[in-house]
C-alpha cells in the first residue's frame, strides 16, 4: 500500500493535468444540471405574431399573415426560398468564374 502512495504521488504530477479537463467537464455538467433542476416560477405561455396592423398590402403582409396562420407553411416557405437562393447564386457565381476563366470541373488525378 505505502509502495502504490508513493508511486501515485510520484506520477502525479503526470496524472492530473490529464484528468483537469475531464474534472472540469464533469463539474460543469454537475452544476448546470443543479441550476436547471432549481428551477423557478413557471413560464407564462409566449405568443409571437406578427404585427400586420400597419403594413399594406403586398409580399411583405402575405409573409406576416403566413407566419401567423401556420409555421409549419412557413417553414416550408423559408426552406424553399433558401434553396432557390442557393441555387440562384450558385449558378450566377459559377458562369461568372467561367467568364473569368478559371475551370471548376472534375478534376484528373495524375497518380
Amino acid at each position: 500500500m505505502k509502495q502504490r502512495l508513493q508511486w501515485l504521488l510520484r506520477k502525479s504530477p503526470l496524472i492530473w493535468p490529464k484528468l483537469r479537463v475531464p474534472g472540469w467537464a464533469a463539474a460543469l455538467v454537475l452544476i448546470a444540471g443543479q441550476a436547471l433542476a432549481a428551477g423557478g416560477k413557471p413560464a407564462t405561455k409566449l405568443v409571437n405574431v406578427a404585427d400586420i396592423r400597419t403594413m399594406g398590402p403586398g409580399l411583405s403582409r402575405w409573409i406576416a399573415e403566413v407566419y401567423n396562420d401556420n409555421l409549419w407553411l412557413y417553414g416550408a416557405l423559408v426552406v424553399v426560398t433558401m434553396a432557390l437562393m442557393g441555387l440562384i447564386l450558385g449558378t450566377v457565381f459559377d458562369r461568372l468564374v467561367g467568364m473569368l476563366g478559371i475551370d471548376l470541373g472534375k478534376i484528373e488525378h495524375h497518380e
